[in-house]
């Protein structure tokens, strides 16, 4: 699905507790069934063999290659974020998982320690994990909300900054 010129298009995100629940999953296809449960259980009993085989907290898991697809893992510490992907991965497309994972993690990290399952204290998320995915022009996913000139996320309109890759808006009159 990547273009001819090996740009990296982000087709499936998955935001996991540590327990190998699904907190959220896009899909670019979003009318399209995915069994992603195989594909949380494989990612989370691959970082578990990772951390069994190397030591906890020294090595982790963070890309996976296949023939035409990539895993980029993104860490924290009681969930983790993988992003499906084809083509070649940017400094840019790097930054935003990691600000993406950044940004759930200041948000919904305290809450993760000693989550007991109640799915109520994850709403929001999907917001969060939006500006990596390409939505289609007809999902209801993005709202009429304001978005960043650089990386097109969702922000507020009093907001002097993205939330997202940090551009600072005060830029954009400089550059006029």
């Amino acid at each position: 699905m990547g273009s001819e010129d090996n740009t990296p298009v982000i087709e499936e995100v998955f935001l996991v507790h540590k327990s190998g629940c699904l907190i959220e999953f896009m899909n670019i296809e979003q009318n399209i069934e995915v069994d992603y449960d195989v594909t949380i259980g494989m990612l989370t009993a691959v970082q578990s063999f990772v951390k069994d085989a190397f030591g906890d907290g020294k090595w982790s898991l963070k890309k996976l290659e296949f023939e035409n697809k990539n895993i980029m893992i993104e860490l924290a510490n009681n969930f983790y974020l993988a992003v499906v992907y084809s083509g070649k991965a940017t400094a840019k497309m790097n930054h935003n998982v990691a600000k993406s994972m950044e940004l759930i993690e200041k948000e919904y990290g305290h809450r993760a320690q000693d989550w007991n399952g109640d799915m109520d204290i994850w709403e929001g998320t999907k917001d969060l994990l939006c500006p990596l995915i390409c939505v289609d022009e007809d999902s209801n996913i993005l709202d009429e909300a304001i978005h960043c000139q650089l990386c097109g996320a969702p922000v507020d309109e009093n907001a002097t900054a993205c939330p997202m890759c940090e551009f600072d808006f005060s830029l954009m009159d400089q550059i006029k």
